[in-house]
C-alpha cells in the first residue's frame, strides 16, 4: 500500500486525473463529430476561444438537441452556415481529438486540390448569396487570425507597463519588442491572405504570395517614391497596404475565381505548372492596379464613418456595443462585426473605440450579472457554476457565463445588457480608446494605455461601473430557479 504523502502516489493521481480529462475529450469529440452527420458529412471544422465551428455538407443531419445534452456542452446553435458547439474554454482541447476522427483536411480547411467530390460538394454549398453566408464568410476568415492578434496586442500592451517600469524607449530591447508586437499588424494582409483562402476555397499558399507581393520592400519603395507607376501601359494607384483589411480579401475573392479558370483551361500534362502560373500571375497585377486601391477607397470610407462617429457622438457606439454585445457573442456573430471595422479603424487612427471600450463595458457586466446569480441561487451546482464562469468572464472570456448561467435564467441577461450599456456610456462620455487587441477584461487592461495616461483610469472605471450596476440589477432583478430548471427538462 502506497502512503498519501509518497510522491509516487501523488504522481499516479494526477497521472490518472489526466488520462480521465483526456478519455473526457476524447468521448466528446467522438459524440460531437456522431451528432452532427458523422465524419461524412463534416466539409470543415475550425474553433474559436470556446466553441468547435462545423461547415456541413447537410446542416438537416445534425442533432442540435442532443447535442445541447452532451455532457461537456454548454450548447449548440445554428449561426448561418455554421454548427457551433459551445464547449468552454477546453475547446482547444476538443478541438485536437475531432481533427483526430475527421482527419487534417477536413480540420484544417485546406482544399484538396484533386478531390472532385469534395470539389463538387463545396460549390454546391457556396452557391448563391445570403446575409448569414456573408457573416459566415466574414467570421470564418478572421477567426483563425484572432489569435495572432492577440499575441501582437498583449506584447504591445506588456511593452507599454515595461516602460512604467523603467524601460527606456529608445533601449535596443524596447525597439526589438516593439517590430515583434507590430509584425502581426504589418503583414496582417498575409494572414488573412491564408485565412481567406481557406475559406474561400482556394490555394492558401498562393494566397500568401499575393499577400506578400502586396507588402514586398521595392512596392514599399515605388509608395515612397510617390512617381507616376505604369504596368504595360496601364496606370498603377500606389497604396500603403500595410495593416490593410479589404484589399487583400477582395483579391483572394477574386483569385477563388481565377484559379478555378486556371484549373479549367490548364492541360493535365502541364496543370502542375500552368494553373499556379495563371493564377499568380493573373491575379498579382490586377490586385495591385484594379482591386488593392478599390479595396483601400472602401476602407477609407469606412475609416471615414468610424471617424465622424468618434468625433460627433463618441457615446453611441460603446452604449450600443455594450448593451448588444452578449446577443452577438450569443450568436457567435461578433467575429463577423468587430474585427475588420478595429482593424480598419486601428490602422487609421492609432486607436479603436468599435469594440474595446462597449466589449470591456459588456464583459464585466456579464461578469457582475453571473456573480451576482451566485448569491441568488438556491442549488450548490447552480452557485458553483455562476461563481466559476463569472471568474473566467472578468478575464474577457464570457460565452461560458452566457451559455450555462445568463441565458439560462434570463434575468441576469437583462441585468448584464443594462450594466453593459451603462458601461459603455461612460465610456463614450469620456472617449475611452483601445490601441491594441486583445478579448476585453481584466488581464487585458494594458491595451487601454497609450499616449493619454488617464485613458487606463477612465477603462478601470469603466470596469467599476459596469460590473457594479449589473451585479446590482441581477441582485434586484434575482432569478427564477425552478422556472429555468423546468424548461430545460
Amino acid at each position: 500500500m502506497v502512503k498519501p504523502h509518497d510522491p509516487g502516489a501523488a504522481s499516479s493521481l494526477i497521472d490518472s486525473d489526466i488520462k480521465e480529462e483526456n478519455m473526457d475529450n476524447v468521448q466528446l469529440a467522438k459524440d460531437c463529430v456522431r451528432l452532427v452527420g458523422g465524419k461524412e458529412n463534416v466539409a470543415t471544422v475550425t474553433h474559436c476561444f470556446t466553441r468547435l465551428r462545423f461547415q456541413l455538407k447537410d446542416k438537416s443531419k445534425a442533432d442540435i438537441a442532443a447535442l445541447k445534452e452532451l455532457d461537456g456542452t454548454l450548447d449548440a446553435l445554428e449561426v448561418g452556415d455554421q454548427t457551433q458547439v459551445i464547449i468552454g474554454p477546453q475547446v482547444n482541447e476538443v478541438f485536437k481529438e475531432v481533427e483526430k476522427v475527421v482527419g487534417k483536411s477536413v480540420a484544417d480547411p485546406t482544399p484538396v486540390q484533386d478531390d472532385a467530390a469534395a470539389a463538387a460538394d463545396g460549390a454546391t454549398e457556396k452557391k448563391g448569396f445570403t446575409v448569414g453566408r456573408l457573416l459566415d464568410t466574414v467570421a470564418g476568415i478572421f477567426a483563425p487570425v484572432i489569435t495572432a492578434i492577440t499575441a501582437g496586442g498583449m506584447v504591445k500592451a506588456a511593452l507599454l507597463i515595461m516602460g512604467l517600469f523603467g524601460l527606456p524607449t529608445d533601449s535596443q530591447e524596447y525597439y526589438i519588442l516593439n517590430f515583434i508586437a507590430d509584425a502581426v499588424f504589418y503583414f496582417l494582409p498575409i494572414l488573412l491572405a491564408f485565412s481567406s483562402a481557406n475559406k474561400l476555397g482556394c490555394n492558401p499558399y498562393i494566397a500568401a504570395i499575393v499577400g506578400g507581393v502586396l507588402l514586398h520592400p521595392n512596392w514599399t519603395a515605388l509608395v515612397s517614391a510617390n512617381e507616376p507607376v505604369s504596368f504595360f501601359g496601364l496606370p498603377v494607384t500606389l497604396y500603403n497596404y500595410s495593416s490593410s483589411v479589404l484589399p487583400i480579401i477582395l483579391t483572394v475573392l477574386f483569385m477563388s475565381f481565377v484559379e478555378r479558370f486556371a484549373e479549367k483551361v490548364s492541360p493535365n500534362v502541364v496543370k502542375a505548372v500552368l494553373q499556379p502560373l495563371l493564377t499568380l500571375g493573373i491575379t498579382a497585377p490586377v490586385a495591385l492596379i484594379v482591386i488593392g486601391p478599390l479595396g483601400s477607397i472602401i476602407g477609407g470610407f469606412l475609416a471615414s464613418i468610424l471617424s465622424f462617429l468618434d468625433t460627433n457622438v463618441p457615446i453611441l457606439v460603446p452604449t450600443i456595443v455594450g448593451a448588444v454585445c452578449p446577443l452577438l457573442v450569443f450568436a457567435g456573430m461578433h467575429l463577423a462585426i468587430f474585427p475588420s471595422l478595429q482593424t480598419i479603424q486601428l490602422a487609421d487612427m492609432g486607436y479603436e473605440t468599435v469594440c474595446g471600450p462597449g466589449m470591456l463595458a459588456a464583459n464585466m457586466a456579464i461578469a457582475g450579472s453571473t456573480l451576482a446569480t451566485a448569491f441568488r441561487v438556491k442549488k450548490a451546482k447552480n452557485r458553483e457554476m455562476s461563481i466559476s464562469t463569472g471568474i473566467t468572464a472578468l478575464c474577457g472570456i464570457t460565452e461560458p457565463a452566457l451559455y450555462g448561467v445568463v441565458f439560462k435564467f434570463h434575468r441576469p441577461l437583462v441585468a448584464g445588457m443594462i450594466g453593459g450599456a451603462v458601461g459603455g456610456l461612460f465610456a463614450g462620455i469620456m472617449h475611452l480608446k483601445r490601441y491594441a487587441f486583445a478579448t476585453p477584461g481584466i488581464p487585458a487592461l494594458p491595451t487601454f494605455m497609450g499616449d493619454d495616461p488617464m485613458n487606463i483610469v477612465i477603462a478601470v472605471a469603466t470596469v467599476v461601473i459596469a460590473f457594479v450596476v449589473a451585479f446590482i440589477a441581477s441582485l434586484i432583478l434575482g432569478v427564477d430557479e425552478d422556472g429555468a430548471e423546468k424548461q430545460k427538462a
